[in-house]
């Protein structure tokens, strides 16, 4: 067993450094423990509007940034811990072979943790971390978060209470759970600092070697952070397909919007609404990328000043 050491916040950085773990240290089992600052990371099968409110992103600044497992959406900041486990194992993905150490791991330090669904660490009934996994070539990549002190509230906000059913595709889509921070749990306070040193202890034995990238690793981490994961082709072009659909009223007027995209491209866009050009909406949002700042643009084209309530129709 080895870890390596990460200090970073970038949410982008953090999942190419854990990419490159997984693909370089191949010969021994791997426990990373890591911090992002405010993000919203996604499964790789997710559609990402479907999961969150993507203008409330925006508008917060909060990233979102697609991971190489699959599973649902979570929130991180800087009150969770996330964690990441590799091992070799026999073909099959497998979460209780690494859920176990962890669990125990945490009821060691005193946080009365247990085992909760396939892939969910819970304290009673209340949800502290959820999981996904990767395999390949026998190489198990499992990784979740630890909800130590996070801003619930936020989480709420943008991700349980944002699933937009209008948005119909085949991707992934994340289970409702209700949550809770570890720190209201324990018998003994601790900060968030002491949870990881004393989290890293227990799953990585004495005499382990702790390790930190080399400055040609580092370079190699921050190509793999800007060339894949800050990609719109990586975020935003792996999007599932799908068909959207939403009606109401704009401007106090009958409005329907409806369009489809793959690959991320959008096409068959329409826009009946007296108050919006609905031939210039057709010729702006047909071939154009699925992507928030772009739609924010087509917006403020198409609505002035009420852009931002156009943006709610269109994602």
């Amino acid at each position: 067993m080895l870890t390596v050491q990460n200090l970073s916040h970038d949410p982008f950085y953090n999942q190419a450094f854990e990419e490159y773990i997984y693909q370089t240290y191949q010969d021994d089992d791997i426990f990373l423990l890591w911090q992002n600052s405010p993000a919203v990371v996604v499964g790789s099968y997710q559609n990402i509007c479907r999961e969150v409110h993507v203008e409330a992103l925006r508008q917060r600044g909060i990233p979102v940034v697609r991971r190489i497992s699959g599973g649902g959406t979570v929130y991180h900041d800087l009150g969770n811990v996330n964690y990441t486990y590799i091992i070799r194992t026999n073909g099959a993905l497998d979460y209780d072979a690494v859920l176990s150490p962890v669990i125990a791991a945490l009821n060691a330090i005193g946080v009365p943790a247990r085992k909760n669904r396939t892939c969910d660490i819970a304290i009673g009934d209340l949800k502290i971390s959820g999981s996904a996994q990767r395999m390949i070539k026998g190489r198990l990549l499992h990784h979740g978060t630890l909800l130590f002190s996070s801003d619930l509230g936020v989480l709420d906000q943008i991700t349980t209470h944002r699933k937009n059913d209008c948005f119909q595709s085949r991707g992934t889509q994340s289970a409702i759970c209700t949550v809770t921070n570890i720190q209201e749990h324990l018998e003994s306070p601790m900060t968030i600092g002491e949870f990881q040193d004393r989290l890293l202890r227990q799953m990585v034995p004495p005499g382990s070697p702790h390790l930190a990238l080399t400055q040609e690793q580092e370079a190699e981490v921050c190509r793999l952070r800007d060339e894949k994961y800050r990609s719109w082709e990586w975020t935003w072009g792996k999007t599932p397909a799908f068909t959207y659909e939403k009606s109401g009223a704009f401007r106090g007027a009958p409005i329907r919007v409806a369009y489809q995209a793959k690959g991320g491209i959008v096409s068959g866009a329409v826009i009946d609404c007296v108050a919006i050009d609905g031939v210039l909406a057709t010729q702006l949002l047909n071939g154009a990328r699925l992507d928030p700042e772009g739609f924010a643009a087509i917006c403020r084209r198409l609505a002035g000043e009420r852009a931002e309530e156009l943006m709610d129709w269109l994602m």
